[in-house]
């Protein structure tokens, strides 16, 4: 797998990402940004709206239960709360950056917590549909 800044390479360009840099101010649509399609043909991994994800950052804002290296096995992907974290207060990651922030800080790997029930215009979440095996 290639390892990159940003989805289309190593360099940020305010012409493949909504960002604070390319100047709209607001979200926008999905497709605005066709020629930031990553090698895989995802669009607009960076960008646009914070994006939630179903990973848990943990209780403290400030630092991670489960860091990097990533291991989906730990108990970060798990849809009940693990851990010491009390009931209802597990921090849930967002990924990507938004409209708000600069191109230099939009990256896939840019994440942090916020609680589930928080909500924004800075916020959005994307629909992924793996293939059935059963075709």
């Amino acid at each position: 797998m290639p390892e990159r800044d940003f989805p289309w390479g190593d360099r940020s360009d305010p012409n493949r990402a909504n960002s604070k840099d390319s100047g709209i101010g607001s979200a926008s649509a999905a497709g605005c940004f066709p020629v930031a399609k990553s090698p895989y043909g995802c669009e607009e991994l960076c960008g646009n709206v914070w994006e939630w994800t179903s990973t848990q950052w943990g209780q403290d804002w400030s630092e991670p239960d489960w860091p990097y290296p990533y291991d989906p096995t730990d108990g970060r992907e798990s849809v009940r709360e693990v851990g010491g974290t009390e009931a209802g207060r597990a921090l849930r990651v967002v990924r990507g950056g938004s409209f708000f922030d600069r191109q230099d800080s939009l990256r896939c790997a840019a994440r942090f917590g916020i609680l589930p029930g928080v909500r924004g215009d800075l916020l959005g979440f994307r629909v992924v549909l793996s293939p059935s095996s059963d075709l």
